[in-house]
């Protein structure tokens, strides 16, 4: 029977690189940094009467932010 710190063991052996490996060359480019806004979030920018918010251009919004902003007739400027 195997055990916790045995299983580890095993698992590092195969994940480790054999020596003399030459490193994999990056292939996927590194990402920024994501901002996810909610739905109270987006609610604290948005001034009452406006007709669009600013968020940042990479920012993610949350579905229910997205349904509010439709509903209301909200425009999303990503800046």
């Amino acid at each position: 029977m195997l055990t916790k710190g045995a299983l580890e063991d095993l698992i590092m052996q195969h994940l480790r690189p054999a020596p003399g490996a030459v490193p994999a060359v990056k292939k996927v480019p590194a990402l920024k940094k994501r901002i996810f806004i909610s739905d109270w979030e987006l609610r604290r920018l948005y001034t009452p009467g406006a007709r669009m918010v600013s968020v940042p251009a990479n920012a993610i919004l949350s579905p229910l932010s997205l349904d509010w902003l439709d509903y209301d007739g909200v425009k999303v400027l990503r800046v």
